[in-house]
């Protein structure tokens, strides 16, 4: 059978109804289970405390003899709380004996309703009292009543809570448990500032806090400020700094028997704490269904707003809580968590840890015992992960911003400071390590408990809020940490410059480190990547070179693949020393058994310093292929060395070195030492450094001055001198050098016998004897000393070279060259004919003339056979051949074929030899070089003297090259006359002058112009635009140069963008000014201005009240200059038009208002959409109403005209009027109607609408229509034109349902106008959106629109003053109103108050010409001062009246109306009624503060 039938015949039966009965002694006691906490009492009252705003609260604990019993041992008997707060209402009283109904208010702590009953946990009957009520709690049975009465209660200020102990056993708790209870119960308290208990009355405990004024922290918009789910947004962040001082009885640690003392004997000790407390501002968005969900669960709807909090220390409050042996106070470990966790608050602490090293107080909804956070019940999980995840953000926040001031620290002292010394930066940047790591382990999060899932929340916020890295310190400051790097002990000695986490703060916070590498992935270990970057960036020292090669050999020893080109470019960057030298250089490792360390190596060898560092030198040919230094390679190196030949100690160390390894190398090892070391005189001898084959071994005694080896152990290098040569017996040579020694002997003998041994000598004896000094020349002076030569400087006996003054060999008899004597001399180099260098120089002076003939015959004929192989005309060092001017000669690559060369200044072949000067390499004309060279060292001075110069040079210009004539182009080699000085040429460069013909071909290609191009021209004026103008005088030659640079000015900017820069900014433009003459005929004044100083002459009037400089109108120089910057006259002008005298309607104005209205459409025929600012009905609508005259302001910068017939017509938006009007004089110009109208329904308009809309006005419609105008439209609707009053309907009105909703609605609609109130931001007032007119007998608002102009002239107590002359000459700063003005701006700001009104939306005038005490201009509130003067400022003087702050009380009421209704009306009046009664009670409450009665 169906279950719901049987129930509903249960529920249908009228008997058998019963109450479910609650046994409250049981469900108390079940409650009071949940709330097993130490102090939980303490806990719910001061929660409930500061929700009623206390400031101060006290406890008491009593003995049963209070007078007589004085210690702690004393058994507390009763214990009272109180506190300061608001007194209890009556729905206090009524929700104060109801279990689990919360309190409704969303922004209380409260959600259960069950906090007040865990008095019974400590007494039996409770009684509270407030006010002039009390209520008292007694227990019937297991039912608990109440009474509630009046009592006659002195005490108002305290709410009391009296509660006799159940048991008479407690007794006062441990002070210092107590004291870090009541500590961290204060943490968050958002009124509480005092708390104190007390033993017998005696002062035991006193706590107070203090917060200084909120600081607030900008949210970057790299930061996504909303929850997961959109549920949460963070608006705004205030950081406040919180000192809290705890006073406390110090029992000592020793001290057993404390109890039996009195409270007397201790003393007390204040101790204090530093912390910040971060608020986070928070937009609450649920929708209808999750809000019906929570109210069912918590009995409130979730709140509009609501805060989350972050209590944690930065480094600088740790340092300063921390006593002298850097200890904070056991009071404040709970409130303290660093470097533990923190716990989450709500109101007081709870079991729940945050994860980090953060208390978080925020409006989570706890399970009920409020111990730990309900992420259980499916809908209050969703809000508070919602608002977890916020926490998360906050922690984000707060981290970075430490982190942002790390950084800038950073860049002033570190990076940018030039004083610091090196124990400075030391200092400095253990400081930053320190701060950045108090910082990271504050925002680490580990497990939180109980709930593990509250910390991950938040972590995850954490990480996920930013679109930015995380920021961390590293050794190159605070970097995202993707680019930072985990150190690794193995590279620690090479890596400086690549980021890596400092060690000490790797150490500290391994933890983040290694969840960040491992799971978040958000960091790296340092990779051969890394290596090769911090390679690039700098050379490495020996030490560190050290490090670099053991990490390496480690790293490739591991197995680790790496990339081959990763491999050769390690080599290649990896750099030693100073030196710079990559390691890719480095081609073998030193064995100081070979070699030892303190002898020269090659460059190319690793130094020892460095190789002495590794054992196994196997690693050294794995892993970078180095080979050890071989004896011979190190011969090769040190045979070079200049010391081997000139130091012989040095040499006897480099022989030994040799002889020690040398049996231990191979054959052609040996010899290629042989072949080093056989040319050099390395060997020391008795007398001198020899080379080995002059040497001689120390038992060769033939002669005693012998050159024999001086080594003081001989037998170790004996092999090695055998080796490189060293004699052992004399030579040949030898003898011939001492025979020829001795003086005057034969040497006809001696070539006898020396040709006939010819066979015999060696190659080297040879040598010798072809160099040594043996033979006479013929001679016919009658010395007794004979002058002997080496062979090859004497020549053979024959007659021409006797004539040819040349030394021939002395010899007796006949001589022949086919002798055996004759061959064997000629072999030794005697000379059958003149070297090529003597026969040039017997060609030249200062050789006789007669033989120079000869020479130069003998030189021609022979020149193929005998001269003609060695001849190269570039390396001959003699002027031989003969030039065309006189006595001047010349070196083939001197001179030259073509005569026109000599123009400028070069030599040419004379004519009667030019046949033999193809042989003697003589070119036709001299190389590109040369001329240029010539140009370069001898530019003409002479105009006529250039002409032909560069005439040669036009057939020449072929074999220039591009960089000649690069160089050519920048050389100042063309003579042109001074403008300034006609007798005074100067030299230019082909770039800086212009060709007045076409005829130079040469300087064409040079470079040089007709004239010069648009870009020239255009640096030209930006570097002398004056100078042009005054060396032009024409400002039409000036203006076609603008008119050229104006054509091309897109192909500037494209090319050269940096030069539109100065053309910009330099004063390159003609700027017009028009001027007025005395017969009236309009003159232009032109003179040169930067742009920013010309104007766009886009309106004529504007240029005819400001005159001032103005562009040429023409379109193509106008693109110019508004491509330079020039602004538009039209734009930059700020015009305001101000309607004076009575504002009335006349017959006049009526009809201009119907015809606008019946020509409507006209204005709009033609026009596109996108072009019409405002549409036909708005035209329509536009009312016309007649005032005396129109006052005009115009604005240009800073110059300000004013115009009273400036124009007959204006348009302005009337708020009195609701409308927009029209206003006209008397007798308009419809040509103004036409502008003003134009200028309303357009975007943009111009003169020639202006006129078409004023024949559109001006014109019948007959004539319009013949003229082809669409009337028709106009026509139709007169027709159709009938009176509709008659046939409307009364409306029916519906009666109105007052509801709380209605009420808040309402309270609603005035909070948002508050708040849409702000600041008007220094701007200059030319018009207002209405006007308060109060005259003491007058209560109406006037329909006349004031003239104000309001300039801002200054900012007083954070509030913007405005008046109707400038700074300089303002009333409200006068002197004389000082006083006053402080006065009433502090009647405004109390006001304010009233309001939560932002003081920048309120704003100060003073204007003497003005009935209007205040005005509200788009949502900004202005007040006068003037106004104030006249009618409080006299009885204000002491404190402000009662009177005089409901008058402005009032006006505020007013003007903030108009944030909602523009014009006064019954609504306006209905909104301000409204305003006055809603903050009634905070204005009287602002009264009462103040004293104001």
């Amino acid at each position: 059978m169906d279950e719901d039938y049987l129930r509903k015949q249960v529920l249908l039966n009228a008997d058998g109804e019963q109450q479910v009965e609650v046994n409250q002694r049981h469900l108390i006691d079940k409650i009071l289970a949940r709330y097993s906490a130490k102090f939980v009492v303490f806990r719910e009252l001061m929660q409930n405390s500061d929700d009623a705003k206390s400031t101060k609260v006290q406890i008491f604990y009593e003995t049963a003899n209070p007078k007589k019993d004085g210690k702690f041992k004393d058994k507390i008997v009763r214990m009272k709380f109180k506190n300061n707060g608001f007194r209890f209402r009556p729905e206090d009283w009524d929700r104060l004996k109801k279990i689990a109904e919360g309190n409704p208010d969303e922004q209380k702590i409260g959600a259960f309703g069950v906090g007040f009953y865990s008095l019974f946990s400590v007494c039996e009957e409770p009684f509270v009292s407030s006010g002039k009520q009390g209520m008292a709690f007694y227990w019937r049975g297991n039912q608990l009543l109440t009474k509630h009465a009046r009592i006659n209660n002195n005490d108002t200020v305290w709410t009391t809570f009296l509660m006799d102990m159940r048991e008479k056993t407690e007794e006062f708790p441990e002070v210092e448990e107590l004291a870090r209870f009541l500590a961290n119960s204060l943490g968050f308290t958002g009124n509480l500032r005092e708390v104190s208990v007390y033993l017998n009355n005696k002062l035991v405990i006193e706590l107070s806090k203090s917060i200084q004024d909120s600081a607030s922290a900008g949210i970057s918009t790299w930061f996504d400020a909303y929850s997961p789910q959109k549920m949460f947004r963070l608006t705004s962040i205030d950081i406040r700094d919180v000192r809290l001082t705890v006073k406390r009885l110090i029992i000592p640690k020793n001290m057993d028997n404390w109890r039996f003392s009195s409270v007397t004997n201790f003393e007390m000790e204040e101790v204090s704490i530093f912390l910040k407390i971060a608020s986070g501002n928070l937009d609450v968005n649920v929708s209808k269904a999750f809000s019906n969900e929570m109210e069912r669960s918590t009995k409130k709807k979730p709140p509009n707003k609501t805060t989350i909090q972050i209590i944690y220390t930065g480094y600088d409050e740790h340092n300063s809580s921390m006593d002298y042996e850097n200890n904070i106070s056991s009071v404040f470990e709970d409130l303290h968590p660093f470097p533990n966790q923190g716990r989450i608050y709500i109101g007081f602490p709870t079991h729940q840890t945050t994860g980090c090293c953060i208390h978080l107080a925020a409006r989570v909804i706890p399970t009920v015992e409020r111990e730990s956070i309900d992420l259980v019940d499916k809908t209050l999980a969703i809000y508070n992960s919602e608002l977890l995840s916020l926490a998360g953000t906050l922690c984000r926040i707060l981290y970075e911003g430490e982190m942002s001031y790390i950084a800038q620290l950073y860049k002033e002292m570190i990076n940018e400071s030039t004083s610091a010394g090196e124990q400075d930066i030391s200092s400095f940047i253990e400081w930053f390590e320190n701060r950045a790591e108090h910082a990271l382990t504050h925002f680490t999060f580990r497990e939180s408990t109980p709930n593990a899932e509250v910390g991950k929340i938040s972590e995850s916020q954490f990480f996920k809020c930013s679109k930015r890295q995380l920021s961390i310190y590293s050794t190159n400051g605070v970097l995202p940490i993707t680019d930072v790097r985990i150190p690794n002990p193995e590279m620690a000695g090479f890596i400086k410059t690549v980021p890596v986490v400092p060690k000490f703060i790797y150490d500290q916070c391994r933890r983040f480190f290694t969840k960040a590498k491992d799971s978040l992935k958000l960091i790296e270990e340092l990779t051969i990547r890394d290596v090769l970057f911090e390679l690039k960036s700098r050379s490495l020292s020996e030490e560190e070179m050290v490090e670099l090669l053991k990490w390496w050999i480690s790293y490739r020893s591991k197995g680790d693949n790496v990339d081959p080109s990763d491999i050769k470019l390690f080599m290649q960057l990896a750099r030693i020393g100073d030196n710079f030298q990559p390691l890719n250089t480095i081609h073998y490792f030193l064995n100081p058994s070979i070699v030892p360390p303190n002898m020269d190596v090659p460059i190319d060898v690793l130094p020892y310093d460095i190789s002495k560092n590794f054992k196994n030198h196997k690693d050294f040919e794995t892993w970078f292929k180095w080979k050890e230094l071989s004896l011979v390679n190190w011969a090769k190196f040190i045979v070079e060395k200049p010391e081997l030949e000139r130091d012989p100690n040095f040499a006897r160390k480099v022989h030994g070195i040799l002889a020690k390894s040398l049996t231990n190398i191979s054959q052609n090892d040996k010899k290629v030492i042989y072949q080093l070391f056989e040319k050099k005189k390395c060997i020391p001898t008795k007398f001198g450094m020899k080379i080995p084959t002059n040497a001689y071994f120390q038992n060769v005694n033939l002669f005693p001055d012998l050159p024999t080896i001086d080594f003081q152990k001989p037998l170790p290098v004996q092999a090695l001198m055998e080796l490189l040569g060293v004699r052992k017996v004399v030579e040949l040579q030898l003898i011939f050098d001492r025979l020829v020694d001795e003086g005057d002997w034969d040497h006809m003998q001696l070539v006898k016998y020396l040709s006939s041994k010819f066979n015999d000598l060696r190659e080297n004896e040879i040598k010798i004897l072809k160099k040594k000094s043996i033979w006479p020349k013929e001679s016919y002076s009658k010395s007794l000393r004979v002058r002997r030569y080496v062979a090859s400087q004497l020549y053979t006996p024959i007659p021409l070279h006797r004539e040819f003054g040349l030394p021939v060999i002395y010899w007796k008899g006949r001589w022949s060259r086919y002798t055996q004597e004759g061959t064997f001399l000629i072999e030794l180099g005697l000379r059958e004919y003149p070297r090529l260098q003597k026969i040039l120089e017997l060609v030249v002076p200062p050789t006789d003339p007669k033989i120079r003939m000869k020479a130069f015959k003998y030189l021609t004929d022979n020149f193929n056979e005998r001269y003609s192989k060695n001849y190269k005309s570039t390396e001959v060092n003699v002027a031989f051949i003969p030039c065309r001017r006189s006595n001047v000669y010349a070196k083939p690559t001197e001179c030259y074929i073509n005569p026109e060369c000599m123009k400028m200044n070069f030599n040419v072949i004379r004519q009667d030899l030019l046949y033999c000067a193809e042989q003697f390499g003589v070119q036709q004309n001299p190389s590109h070089v040369k001329l240029l060279n010539s140009l370069v060292n001898n530019p003409p001075r002479d105009i006529m003297k250039a002409k032909e110069i560069f005439e040669y040079l036009a057939s020449q210009q072929g074999d220039f090259t591009p960089s000649d004539w690069k160089v050519l182009g920048d050389l100042n080699f063309i003579p042109v006359v001074s403008k300034i000085r006609p007798n005074v040429i100067t030299l230019t460069n082909p770039r800086s002058c212009f060709l007045r013909c076409a005829e130079q071909g040469f300087l064409q290609s040079c470079g040089v112009k007709n004239e010069p191009s648009t870009i020239e021209f255009a640096e030209l004026l930006v570097k002398s635009s004056r100078e042009l103008w005054n060396f032009l005088n024409d400002e039409e030659r000036y203006s076609n140069i603008l008119f050229k640079i104006a054509i091309e000015i897109d192909t500037i900017e494209s090319k050269k963008p940096s030069l539109i820069l100065d053309m910009k900014r330099e004063p390159i433009l003609i700027g017009i000014e028009k001027k007025r003459i005395f017969n009236g005929e309009r003159i232009d004044q032109t003179n040169l201005a930067s742009a920013e100083d010309i104007f766009i002459n886009d309106e004529q009037g504007y240029q005819q009240i400001f005159s001032p400089l103005i562009a040429p109108e023409n379109d193509l120089m106008e693109k110019l200059y508004k491509k330079l910057g020039c602004r538009s006259l039209h734009e930059s002008v700020k015009e305001t038009v101000i309607p004076k005298g009575v504002i009335k309607k006349t017959e006049y104005s009526i009809k201009i208002n119907k015809t606008i209205e019946e020509r409507a459409c006209l204005f709009y025929h033609g026009k596109s959409g996108n072009k019409i600012l405002r549409d036909e009905e708005w035209l329509k609508k536009l009312k016309v109403m007649v005032v005396d005259h129109i006052e005009t302001c115009y604005r240009l910068d800073n110059n300000t005209q004013i115009r009273n017939d400036f124009t007959t017509a204006c348009i302005l938006e009337s708020a009195e009027l609701n409308s927009w009007v029209l206003y006209i004089t008397s007798d308009p110009d419809y040509l103004d109607i036409s502008q003003y109208i134009c200028k309303h329904i357009f975007k943009s308009s111009n003169l020639k609408e202006y006129s078409y809309f004023n024949t559109i006005l001006t014109t019948p419609l007959s004539s319009l229509e013949r003229k082809g105008y669409p009337v028709d439209r106009i026509l139709k609707s007169k027709s159709q034109s009938v009176v509709k009053k008659s046939s409307q309907k009364a409306a029916v009105k519906s009666p109105v349902v007052v509801t709380p909703q209605n009420t808040l609605n309402l309270r609603n609609s005035l909070r948002e106008a508050i708040k849409a109130s702000h600041s008007n931001l220094g701007s200059t007032i030319n018009s207002q959106a209405c006007t308060k007119i109060v005259k003491e007998s007058e209560t109406s608002y006037c329909d006349v629109i004031p003239g104000h102009l309001l300039f801002c002239v200054g900012t007083e107590q954070g509030i913007e003053l405005y008046d109707a002359k400038s700074a300089n000459q303002a009333d409200i700063l006068s002197p004389l109103n000082s006083a006053s003005l402080a006065r009433f701006l502090n009647i405004l700001k109390n006001i304010a108050s009233v309001f939560d009104l932002e003081l920048q939306a309120i704003h100060v005038f003073y204007d003497n010409y003005t009935n209007s005490i205040a005005f509200n201009r788009d949502r900004s509130l202005f007040f006068n001062l003037k106004f104030y003067i006249g009618l409080h400022d006299k009885e204000c003087k002491i404190n402000p009246t009662s009177d005089s702050m409901t008058y402005w009380y009032l006006t505020f009421c007013h003007e903030l109306a108009h944030n909602l209704i523009q014009n006064h009306s019954s609504e306006h009046e209905f909104y301000l009624s409204s305003f006055a009664e809603s903050y009634m009670s905070k204005f009287l409450a602002v009264l009462k503060k103040l004293h104001i009665s």
